[in-house]
């Protein structure tokens, strides 16, 4: 899609911005912010969705007994009023006793042990039981008072009571009918609640006027519209014509040539989503290929000018050198190697293992496709002919996980995690996602999982990063900039988490 493109479209929507716009228009005036979004999620139930936008309106329809601040990630009381270890498997929690749900129920221990009950049991079929299923069970104490007694030690339980386990309404979501019904109609104790959902549409949430955190922490604007919008041309005539305030990840190139047209302004703001190659070096698939040479994928990371990506495509984020994001606990390797971008040397390695002349490589992808092409470029410069196959996010996983894909370049995002647990350990604890299987990696992985003080969770992870870049079994390229086209009068700050967190905007 070119600038003349967009510009075409801003003339349609001009036209019928009644019938685009609907009923909820942004506007300053009437303190409603319209943020547009590509996907609609499967269901409006948060654990019954894997969507980011399902992960957005989590923030602001629900709590957690946590909070992480989106600013600095540290760690907050919410609902909880205290959360304590006893032991390493045991978290004893005293809630909050004025918080009440957005239909004026109160917030109980029972709720709390509904929540986790209600994701981990698999006949609900969920869609991730991993955000609550290190918790075996919940034992209620009393009306404000519990413990959740862990499947086994877990250090990273307070990233993710923030981020993954929103308190539901027990009583509310039995006399809904469910999912289906709680989908229609979500009820929470966030600073929003939901005023109207409309599915294939949008779903728009009102200000809680009366939420429990007090008044400087609820948001700013009273009305929030998140509409669904997939095209990409449409979303931004959708600006131009003054019918919304925000999109995000927009393209670089074509977030610059809206700055300062139609009374737009462009943010970038760097978030912890990385970009990485894999390489099935573990011989799932059970055909030897060039990439189960260590001395290859060392050319490989030497090959890929990842300033260069991030400088000319990207436009910011920044190069990293181990498989995690830099915020993230756990994520310091400082005897681990750096590949620098070396064609030279990457020549020499190729020469060495066998390859003087380079070889010819199948090379998949699902997005970002100017970079995949990028990688393509640099590789041909060594001797490597990569052919690109491109797929759909969910048949490459697939294929992946099937020990399919010899060479890939796909990317991450921690579920907004930060800590190690949920990016590294994600892909070398010997998941389904791990292709390398190293029974030393999994074994200082899992090592770091179960201690809980700091210290001794640092340790067995430098070891396990160390010999993932010695051996090559992943290389990691750049954190992801997004670019957000606003509104000029909206005041709006992102942050690392990949989350907009819209309670935080204010007009100007």
């Amino acid at each position: 899609m070119n600038f003349k493109n967009i510009l075409a479209a801003f003339a349609v929507a001009t036209i019928a911005a009644g019938s685009l716009a609907g009923p909820a228009l942004a506007a300053k005036k009437d303190d409603t912010l319209v943020f547009l979004a590509a996907r609609e999620p499967p269901s409006f139930d948060f654990f019954m969705q894997s969507n980011r936008e399902g992960v957005i309106l989590n923030r602001h329809i629900w709590n957690g007994l946590v909070h992480a601040d989106p600013a600095t990630g540290k760690v907050e009381m919410a609902l909880a009023s205290s959360v304590e270890y006893l032991d390493p498997v045991t978290i004893h929690v005293k809630l909050r006793e004025d918080v009440k749900f957005h239909n004026g129920d109160p917030m109980t221990s029972e709720d709390v042990a509904f929540t986790f009950e209600y994701n981990n049991n698999p006949d609900n079929k969920t869609v991730a039981r991993t955000r609550t299923g290190w918790v075996e069970r919940v034992e209620v104490l009393g009306p404000y008072e519990l413990k959740l007694h862990l499947t086994k030690p877990f250090p990273a339980a307070m990233e993710f009571l923030s981020a993954n386990a929103p308190v539901y309404p027990k009583k509310y979501f039995a006399s809904v009918g469910g999912s289906e019904g709680f989908s229609k109609a979500p009820v929470g104790t966030g600073r929003y609640k939901v005023k109207a959902t409309e599915i294939g549409r949008e779903i728009v949430l009102e200000r809680n006027e009366n939420y429990w955190a007090g008044a400087k922490n609820a948001g700013h604007i009273k009305t929030i519209v998140m509409r669904f919008v997939p095209e990409r041309n449409t979303q931004l005539a959708e600006l131009l014509a003054g019918n919304a305030d925000l999109v995000w990840q927009v393209p670089p190139d074509q977030a610059r040539k809206l700055e300062g047209r139609g009374g737009l302004q462009v943010v970038v703001g760097e978030t912890m989503r990385f970009g990485y190659l894999q390489f099935d070096s573990g011989l799932r698939g059970g055909t030897k290929s060039p990439i189960h040479d260590r001395r290859v994928r060392q050319a490989i990371a030497h090959a890929v000018d990842r300033e260069s990506i991030v400088k000319n495509i990207m436009g910011g984020g920044s190069v990293l050198h181990l498989p995690c994001y830099t915020t993230q606990f756990g994520c310091k390797a400082p005897d681990a190697p750096k590949y620098e971008f070396d064609p030279a040397k990457a020549k020499a390695l190729l020469a060495e293992a066998g390859y003087p002349n380079g070889f010819e490589i199948d090379f998949y992808g699902y997005r970002d496709r100017p970079v995949a092409e990028a990688i393509i470029g640099f590789l041909a410069d060594i001797g490597i002919k990569a052919k690109l196959q491109w797929l759909q996010y969910s048949a490459l996983r697939d294929r992946v996980r099937a020990g399919e894909i010899p060479f890939n370049f796909m990317a991450w995002g921690s579920s907004s995690i930060n800590d190690i647990t949920n990016s590294t350990g994600y892909f070398f604890r010997g998941g389904p996602d791990d292709t390398t299987h190293d029974p030393e990696v999994i074994a200082w992985m899992n090592e770091g999982d179960s201690a809980v003080k700091p210290e001794e969770r640092q340790a067995p992870y430098s070891k396990a990063l160390t010999k993932i870049m010695q051996e090559v079994y992943k290389v990691p390229l750049m954190s992801y900039a997004y670019y957000y086209v606003v509104n000029k009068d909206l005041e709006f700050i992102p942050t690392p988490d990949e989350i907009t967190h819209l309670y935080l905007a204010r007009w100007k």
